[in-house]
């Protein structure tokens, strides 16, 4: 669970996610999945996205957001329209490049705080 000030809700999600994401650049799979309270995607399903589908291809080295710094790393985040949360997509890099990578994360508010549930990696 995440806590988020009123109003400063990006900034915080912004940072959880920047933190989940250098976990995910040092393909330490399975830590960076037990962030999250719930999730769609098992270790294999992460992995086989990050090849692009594609068994034979070695898994995608992605940057970690506070080592590599680039003009491609946007960040859209879409409040629910009844109030119960966040909907964040997040471009992926690789050497400051894109990579055609979005993460998608959901924020779903549960009293004071909200439950991050990451909910699909996949290609723009």
């Amino acid at each position: 669970m995440i806590c988020a000030e009123k109003g400063k809700e990006q900034d915080s999600f912004t940072a959880f996610v920047e933190y989940a994401l250098g976990i995910l650049a040092k393909e330490d799979y399975a830590s960076f999945l037990s962030l999250f309270d719930s999730s769609r995607l098992t270790e294999q399903d992460l992995i086989l996205a990050l090849k692009y589908l594609d068994e034979t291809r070695p898994a995608l080295k992605i940057d970690d957001p506070a080592l590599v710094k680039s003009k491609y790393q946007d960040i859209l985040l879409i409040p629910f329209r009844d109030g119960s949360g966040y909907h964040i997509d997040y471009d992926l890099t690789t050497a400051g490049e894109r990579n055609d990578l979005t993460i998608q994360i959901e924020f779903l508010k549960e009293a004071d705080r909200y439950l991050a549930v990451l909910d699909d990696l996949h290609t723009l």
